[in-house]
């Protein structure tokens, strides 16, 4: 299978069908068979940040990290592995460590709005909303009907925080 249908896939079963574990399961057969397969070990911790957001277990985040890092060995400009970093980074509380790996996934690839949309988070999160506003607005351009990104934004402008970031005391 390419690495774009395979994308494809992950994303509709992400998003469209909201059926992280079987994405997961797929991309672990693949992973399998092919181990030096990059773009599924970066599919696979996107999908495993999504899981950990669905049901808030952070230790799907801690299998994200890995699994990113295990993709970024073999091959360092993978866009989804560094968005995914990030995202990881996020949700474990690391919201600057999280702003390195997510400005080199725009740099990769500037239309990747949720590495732009992950970067507003992380700079919001550490204290920088007029980057994080800039951020957004960039997501939102390159996807100006994203229902998350959207809400993202309204939440950022209401100065509210995601119930699955809300650890440890975090204010924005």
């Amino acid at each position: 299978m390419s690495a774009s249908s395979l994308r494809e896939q992950v994303f509709a079963l992400l998003y469209s069908e909201k059926k992280p574990e079987q994405a997961i399961l797929i991309l672990n057969r693949i992973i399998k068979q092919a181990p030096e397969r990059s773009d599924a070990l970066a599919l696979k911790a996107y999908a495993l940040n999504k899981l950990a957001n669905s049901l808030q277990e952070w230790k799907y985040s801690e299998y994200a990290l890995e699994n990113a890092d295990r993709a970024l060995a073999l091959n360092p400009d993978d866009d989804i592995a560094l968005t995914s970093k990030g995202w990881a980074l996020i949700d474990l509380n690391r919201a600057q460590e999280a702003i390195s790996p997510l400005e080199r996934a725009i740099k990769v690839n500037p239309t990747n709005e949720y590495a732009w949309y992950n970067l507003a988070w992380a700079q919001y999160l550490t204290g920088n909303p007029a980057a994080s506003t800039e951020s957004i607005k960039r997501a939102l351009q390159i996807s100006p009907g994203n229902a998350l990104i959207k809400r993202g934004k309204e939440m950022m402008k209401k100065g509210t925080i995601p119930s699955h970031l809300r650890k440890a005391g975090r204010t924005p």
